[in-house]
């Protein structure tokens, strides 16, 4: 008996395991929302929390309809937690010791919330959330946490103390900004608000800033048609050239990400664009409080791509391969091989909704955009010039994610997600073109392909800026029986940020250079670097994945520096002794990878020639299949 409960849980397993190969490249239905999924973040292995605007959900909590819920990734169920506070495009970032930060909002709701009178004004507020997969954790949301000035749409990003720059935003809420806020402060407070010329040049165009930490400590910002590199501590801008094609900030919304950082690549932080609509402030703004002075219905999303170098000593706009279809609102989620996925969005007008009727063209709904981009797309640009972009193997949603969708990397490397809703409160879908929606997907990346995912063994807790290298091992399983499989390998270090209105807040990735020496077993021993600095890489909780031939392992949420606020300890970088080629690849290099052969100390080796390797039909096995015919070996040895 003990025998066949063995073969049965194996026979499952191996099912699980084929199921799961099957999901490749595809969506799939998990669960319910239970809100509006404007803001989704993850901090902890296994809940994703939520955040809608206040409106009037289903799901109830104390007395209340509920604008935000824990979403819990091993049962896919959902607890509702209670925020007294309007929420409506606010943003948020985890800040460096671990707790999410959740800042800004809209006037109290005009619409009677089941017993209260509307929500509380948001404008001010800060909502701190210490995360927790326990059930235990809730937001704190108090008047005496508080900004200096309302700000509707602000920015955040995570600075190299671990603490957040909040930037920009409006007084209150319409299509574009209606009343200015041209300033920025801190959280934790250093003072009064700051004056930013730069905001103000660029109004009204200048909702939630496109913005990122650089390695001098200052930060690249975008909005309207312009870019800066902005001294915050001695509020010094220095003007970059304007940015081409088209406008990328809300509402055009185009899909950004900052290329994965990399020695290869020194480190170089080149922001991208894809995507957005070319038009000018007058055929987009008409009135700041109604809707767009033209048919934004017809106005197809660009596809131009381009990038800068805010560093370089002459910075200039490249263009890179442009998108196979114009895209609003397209999310980009840097993914464990580092390669770029975009998904959700729409291929006519822009981010925003009106009130029905307020326009003559208004055929889709309260939604300024119309016909959804269902398919996904992935960047390469190890692939020949003309192919970087491919859906080839992607299988398109059945849901439409317009206005106020969401998409965050999870720990096992799929993609959660969620959200949409182009309108001023909950409409059924069946009432209009574009209704609210809170079913949760997941999408699963190409190498969800693997029937086996390399599980290394001794990845720590915490990274340190500087120091001695950090050991992994991989077994020989883990490099799929070929240990010509090492020099694929790639340790990566990723921050999914917190996703609202096609940003990901805080989103980085670095590639981690690592030596290598092998094991009796056939295993493979890694030594691995530190991280080189907090402005590179800011403190707080990021997903450390190990990825062997294109297939990553579950990722493990480690810690960034000392998970505390204040300036960290940097010490000198320990480089491991390079032995191998650190990776066959790099995605976000477009030098040459240095060849790092010679060991002075001779102790670690590369693959040699004798190496051996499952082989079917003389060639290697992929390790989809040396998976399953591990699998299918335990089988036939339970059974005899």
């Amino acid at each position: 008996m003990a025998r066949i409960k063995d073969v049965s849980c194996l026979l499952a397993l191996l099912a699980s395991v084929l199921a799961t190969q099957e999901l490749a490249g595809k969506f799939k239905i998990i669960g319910n929302s239970g809100v509006g999924a404007m803001l989704t973040v993850q901090a902890t292995p296994d809940t994703v929390f939520i955040i809608d605007k206040t409106q009037k959900n289903e799901l109830q909590v104390g007395g209340h309809s509920a604008w935000a819920t824990a979403y819990d990734l091993r049962t896919n169920t959902i607890r509702a937690m209670d925020i007294g506070t309007n929420t409506f495009c606010a943003a948020g970032v985890i800040l460096g010791n671990g707790t999410i930060l959740h800042a800004g909002g809209d006037l109290a709701s005009q619409y009677p919330m089941d017993g209260i009178n509307g929500s509380i004004d948001g404008r001010r507020r800060l909502r701190l959330l210490d995360p927790c997969d326990d059930g235990n954790c809730e937001w704190t949301d108090r008047a005496d946490l508080e900004m200096n000035s309302p700000r509707w749409y602000p920015t955040l990003e995570v600075l190299e103390d671990g603490s957040t720059i909040i930037m920009g935003g409006s007084v209150k809420g319409a299509y574009v900004n209606p009343e200015d806020n041209p300033t920025y402060e801190y959280f934790p407070s250093r003072g009064a608000d700051r004056n930013m010329t730069f905001l103000a040049r660029t109004y009204p165009l200048n909702l939630y800033p496109l913005v990122w930490l650089l390695p001098d400590s200052r930060l690249f910002v975008q909005a309207d048609y312009k870019a800066i590199n902005f001294d915050h501590v001695n509020n010094i801008e220095q003007d970059l050239p304007d940015i081409p094609y088209s406008f990328r900030v809300y509402p055009a919304s185009a899909a950004n990400w900052l290329t994965p950082l990399t020695a290869e690549n020194n480190y170089t932080h080149t922001v991208n664009f894809c995507g957005g609509v070319s038009l000018t402030k007058d055929e987009l703004i008409g009135s700041v409080d109604g809707p767009p002075a033209l048919d934004v219905l017809q106005v197809a999303a660009d596809t131009s791509c381009t990038s800068l170098n805010p560093l370089d000593a002459k910075p200039v706009w490249n263009d890179f391969e442009p998108l196979p279809e114009g895209r609003i609102m397209g999310s980009a989620i840097i993914l464990p091989d580092l390669t770029i996925l975009i998904l959700n969005g729409a291929h006519y007008g822009t981010a925003g909704y009106g009130d029905l009727g307020s326009a003559s063209w208004m055929t889709a709904g309260a939604s300024y955009a119309e016909s959804p981009t269902l398919t996904p797309i992935i960047y390469d640009p190890k692939r020949p010039k003309g192919k970087q972009w491919s859906s080839d193997g992607l299988s398109p949603s059945t849901i439409p994610r317009m206005y106020h969708s969401t998409a965050i990397l999870l720990s096992d490397g799929s993609v959660f997600v969620s959200g949409s809703n182009p309108n001023s409160d909950v409409v059924p879908p069946e009432d209009t073109k574009y209704g609210t929606e809170y079913r949760v997907e997941k999408f699963y990346p190409p190498y969800f392909k693997a029937a086996r995912r390399p599980r290394p063994t001794g990845l720590p807790d915490s990274l340190s800026y500087g120091g001695d290298p950090f050991t992994i091992e991989l077994s020989s399983d883990d490099l799929f029986g070929d240990t010509k499989n090492i020099k694929t390998i790639m340790v990566t270090y990723i921050r999914p940020g917190s996703s609202t209105h096609a940003i990901n807040f805080a989103q980085r990735a670095i590639k981690l250079q690592w030596s290598h020496k092998m094991l009796d077993n056939g295993g493979v021993r890694l030594s691995v670097q530190q991280l080189p600095s907090p402005t590179i890489f800011a403190p707080g909780p990021a997903l450390l994945y190990v990825v062997v031939a294109g297939i990553p392992s579950e990722g493990k949420f480690v810690m960034a520096g000392s998970g505390k606020l204040g300036k960290q300890v940097v010490r000198p970088l320990v480089l491991p002794l390079v032995d191998v080629e650190p990776s066959a690849s790099d995605p976000g290099s477009t030098k040459p990878v240095p060849n790092p052969s010679g060991n002075p100390s001779g102790n670690s080796t590369a693959s040699s020639s004798d190496d051996k390797s499952a082989n079917i039909s003389g060639r290697v096995a992929s390790p989809a299949t040396l998976a399953v015919v591990s699998l299918l070996t335990l089988v036939s040895l339970t059974l005899l």
